[in-house]
């Protein structure tokens, strides 16, 4: 095990006693923030982490779950690296928490990013966003098994889009499917793209044969019929109008992966603190407005506590780097 691994491994471990601790004890329920809290997201305004802030945002005011105004700090740029930076200026302080996403782990792997998840404090997981393969609507490719069938005859033959970067869960969910079905990813033509999209024009105009990305692609254009979904990398198929698509495990091939969204707060954070974030968001997954906010996006509710949001992340981080080198991204 690596330096980093071992970093990572003792940090939660340390941190999981010090979580179980504020859990059970009611002395650690008397912390409540004093001062605004600030809830940092690492991009601009409308993207995915921006939105689901402001969500989080309208029902903790409107349910009256936070005893102080609750603002949303939109801190973008260098791949988030400033958003969390700002809340690590505020060690130990409750009141100043961030979104995060798998590119809070991707970066670290890669070494694009200095920033080390292990000392952050991990509050909680709240979805699983689930990854769509696309293509378009007249495209020859007829299903998922002729997909791979063809990825395994000429890997070259089929020419993939992403959007935003190489390594991202959409290039790591593409990856993980290619692995499962013996095929080389690296062998596969990738095009990045600035946006999804951008990705999609792309498809339609014929310039590249698949697209991978959030499920949301394919649950907006699902009446159109402009592209075609082939199947998900979630554990159960989605509903509604996805109902007809099937997971890629009921095509055969074993690959579950998610962009998990979640909250973390700076390191240090006091266990009192963490218990009062735990008491927030258990409430806020039992609100009404919450769980229609998941089921219209096509998310799993994954409600998990700062202690089981520690557990995750660790195993969530040891995955994606297996992914990572297989894709020859770990230096």
């Amino acid at each position: 095990m690596n330096r980093i691994n071992r970093k990572w491994f003792l940090s939660v471990a340390i941190a999981a006693p010090a979580i179980a601790c504020a859990a059970g004890g009611a002395w650690a329920q008397a912390w409540t923030p004093d001062r605004p809290v600030e809830l940092v997201v690492g991009a601009g305004a409308g993207g995915g982490n921006d939105n689901i802030a402001r969500t989080i945002q309208r029902i903790l005011q409107q349910g009256k779950l936070v005893n102080v105004p609750l603002n949303v700090v939109n801190k973008p740029g260098a791949g988030g690296a400033i958003a969390i930076a700002y809340i690590q200026q505020n060690a130990g302080k409750g009141a100043f928490i961030a979104v995060g996403s798998n590119t809070l782990l991707t970066n670290h792997i890669t070494k694009k990013k200095a920033v080390n998840p292990a000392d952050l404090t991990p509050l909680a997981i709240l979805i699983n966003e689930y990854i769509s393969f696309n293509v378009k609507g007249d495209s020859p490719i007829s299903d998922a098994k002729d997909l791979i069938a063809r990825l395994k005859k000429d890997p070259g033959a089929v020419v993939l889009g992403i959007s935003s970067a190489l390594g991202n869960i959409n290039h790591i969910a593409f990856a993980t499917v290619a692995r499962e079905a013996g095929i080389d990813p690296r062998q596969v033509k990738t095009v990045v793209f600035n946006s999804s999209g951008a990705s999609l024009t792309a498809l339609m105009g014929g310039h590249i044969d698949l697209v991978v990305g959030p499920v949301s692609i394919a649950a907006r254009r699902a009446k159109s019929g402009d592209i075609r979904a082939l199947a998900f990398t979630a554990p159960t198929r989605r509903g509604g109008a996805l109902a007809a698509i099937p997971t890629w495990k009921e095509v055969g091939i074993d690959a579950v992966v998610d962009n998990w969204r979640g909250i973390v707060g700076p390191t240090g954070m006091p266990a009192q603190e963490v218990a009062y974030w735990d008491g927030v968001f258990e409430q806020m997954f039992k609100e009404e407005d919450w769980k229609k906010n998941v089921a219209r996006n096509y998310w799993d509710n994954a409600a998990l506590t700062s202690r089981e949001s520690a557990k995750y992340l660790n195993k969530t981080y040891a995955e994606l780097k297996r992914t990572l080198g297989e894709l020859g991204m770990v230096k």
